[in-house]
């Protein structure tokens, strides 16, 4: 989706979500500490923001993608 990102040798989405309007792209980097998410809009309008695993956690543990990033945590600790 992310026109830097090849499906075949770069970083695999952790979680998409698919509004309406928008797809988010969630991305975990475990050895950094930080949870990137690259929202794209209509007409290829791309914003990057990133969080710290913590800081994502804590705004988004409720919602699927926080649920996802503390799943794959958990199983990496393991």
């Amino acid at each position: 989706m992310t026109e830097n990102n090849s499906h075949l040798n770069g970083p695999q989405a952790l979680f998409t979500i698919n509004n309406p309007e928008s797809v988010i792209e969630v991305f975990l980097d475990e050895a950094a500490g930080i949870v990137r998410e690259v929202k794209c809009l209509n007409y290829n309008r791309c914003k990057e923001y990133t969080y710290s695993v913590e800081e994502y956690l804590d705004r988004y543990s409720h919602h699927p993608a926080g649920k996802a990033v503390a799943a794959k945590l958990a199983v990496s600790a393991e």
